[in-house]
């Protein structure tokens, strides 16, 4: 689909799709993260609303992920302090992934097994905890119910130059809003068109507060396009950021590395330490049953990678003679198709099963902490 240029600024056109919300009487929470796109969104909508002389204060709802780098929740709290805010800042003691311990791969936020004196932090006192697991559970009609005939509107901070996927979701969507009228919940992205730049210049010409990790981040190297805030233990991409980490708080860093077994070792050998080696002489086949399942550290990894092995190769098996590809990607099978990078995404077992849902369920916290219950629903949905 190709790209339609507006004759207005990119700022401009955020402005009023967020005023378009508001004027028409929906309600709008905004879903907020301590990054700076959603830290973006909320100025916008703060604008959106004295443009239109609207009164009542932004609503913006925030989960709790314990653990983020440093700066991410000082930011959050100036933010809630404002009076234009009306903050929702919840605790779920929801499972997060942590990608260096292979064996464990969930720590439960704020968790109820130990004292508080070991969490990595305290919310502040005026958090709500909620039962719920999902992020889902944070903006539904019912926690947020929307007037008469009107939609709840979930404001997020997703833009198009994040990633292929989510451009592609927006061209589906046909622009900032999701959904229909007269649906109870839509979601809107109105900073969806604008670029790294865009972002970083807004904060600048207008002076808005950011969270000032970014810039400890840009100091030790990290590249504008590559300036990322979220939970660090979500992605083997973050292996950087822990390096990074362990030199610029180191304080923050101990307590983290006594918090999450595997934090440390991941800070000290970096990307080596989260990938499948493949041996000298050796087929990325045979790493993956070597890794993936013969020395695998846990029965349910090994189990996981040979539904998602035996899987491939009966789909390989149906379009094709040749023996399913090492390297090169399958375009018949899917993205995934390869033997190189089957390994490196079921290493760890993949508990979300991140792009392989069709072929096996996501890991329910109940597996791993009798008691704990499940996710009720997708653990990514609404996100």
């Amino acid at each position: 689909m190709p790209r339609r240029v507006l004759s207005d600024t990119v700022f401009d056109a955020a402005l009023d799709r967020l005023m378009g919300v508001y004027a028409e009487g929906h309600r709008v929470v905004i879903s907020f993260s301590g990054g700076k796109d959603s830290g973006v969104c909320v100025e916008l909508a703060i604008m959106a609303r004295q443009a239109l002389g609207q009164t009542e204060p932004v609503e913006v709802v925030m989960r709790d992920e314990e653990v983020m780098l440093p700066g991410t929740f000082e930011y959050a709290e100036r933010v809630a302090a404002r009076p234009e805010v009306s903050f929702h800042w919840i605790v779920q003691r929801q499972p997060v992934i942590n990608v260096f311990n292979r064996v464990e791969p969930y720590f439960w936020c704020f968790d109820d097994r130990l004292s508080p004196d070991q969490w990595m932090r305290v919310p502040p006192p005026f958090a709500k905890w909620q039962d719920a697991k999902t992020i889902f559970a944070l903006t539904t009609v019912e926690e947020f119910p929307p007037p008469e005939g009107k939609s709840l509107f979930v404001v997020t901070g997703l833009r198009g130059q994040e990633s292929g996927v989510r451009l592609a979701g927006i061209h589906s969507s046909g622009g900032a809003r999701t959904g229909h009228e007269g649906d109870p919940r839509r979601y809107l992205r109105p900073i969806y068109d604008w670029t790294d730049g865009d972002i970083w210049k807004a904060i600048r010409d207008m002076r808005w507060d950011y969270n000032r990790a970014y810039d400890t981040l840009f100091r030790f190297g990290v590249p504008r396009h590559r300036l990322r805030i979220g939970p660090p233990t979500m992605s083997f991409m973050a292996v950087h950021e822990m390096d990074i980490a362990r030199r610029a708080w180191p304080r923050w860093f101990d307590r983290l590395a006594e918090r999450l077994p595997g934090v440390r070792t991941a800070a000290m050998f970096g990307k080596r330490y989260v990938t499948p080696e493949r041996r000298m002489g050796e087929t990325w086949e045979q790493c993956f049953q070597r890794e993936c399942i013969d020395r695998a550290p846990a029965p349910w990894i090994a189990e996981r990678a040979t539904k998602v092995a035996d899987y491939y190769r009966r789909q390989h098996a149906r379009h094709s003679t040749a023996p399913f590809p090492d390297v090169t990607r399958c375009s018949e099978c899917g993205s995934s198709a390869s033997w190189r990078s089957l390994a490196r995404i079921m290493y760890n077992g993949n508990p979300f099963s991140l792009k392989m849902d069709n072929i096996i369920p996501y890991m329910e916290p109940e597996f791993f902490r009798p008691g704990s219950g499940t996710w009720g629903a997708s653990p990514t949905a609404g996100t």
